[in-house]
């Protein structure tokens, strides 16, 4: 019976997947190719209002659908990540090399100049952190000859010592 309903609920869900998502791809795809005629379109004339609100709008459901299908295919890796595990297996290797290509810096701009000579490069990002954490030099306070008063022990173990409930109570 319950191996009945699950399968029964599986059809509805496949269902309701197909009228309330799609094809995540098909629908990224077609955004692009309606904001590409209407980019045509401005090379060639002046847009009217209802078609600069239709680009807008084009542009905001371009940005959704562009996030939920990656959101898609990142649960789709996390997925086969569970069931195939890190094993020395083809698409492990696959996704190291993907998150080493996505990781890797081929060149910076520096002063409006890009640079891909890879000591300069790790030279320049070496820098900019530096300076980025470097403790600015500025001019501290000095206490000489200053007198503070101190506290006796007695105040000391008042201080350090646990607060009681009843302290507490009065407090709040």
């Amino acid at each position: 019976m319950l191996k009945e309903k699950i399968k029964r609920l599986k059809a509805r869900l496949k269902v309701w997947n197909k009228e309330q998502f799609g094809d995540t791809f098909k629908k990224l795809r077609s955004i692009e190719a309606e904001m590409n005629k209407l980019e045509l379109n401005i090379n060639d004339r002046q847009l009217s209002t209802q078609e600069m609100l239709d680009r807008k709008k084009l542009q905001e459901d371009l940005w959704i659908a562009a996030q939920s299908h990656e959101s898609l295919l990142r649960q789709k890796a996390r997925s086969r990540w569970i069931k195939e595990g890190d094993c020395n297996s083809c698409f492990f290797h696959l996704l190291l090399n993907s998150n080493c290509r996505n990781n890797f810096l081929t060149g910076v701009m520096i002063d409006g100049s890009w640079i891909d000579e890879s000591g300069r490069v790790k030279e320049a990002v070496r820098l900019f952190f530096m300076n980025k954490f470097e403790e600015n030099e500025w001019v501290r306070p000095k206490l000489d000859g200053a007198r503070f008063q101190s506290i006796g022990q007695q105040q000391n173990d008042m201080l350090m010592e646990r607060f009681h409930e009843d302290e507490i109570k009065t407090a709040v």
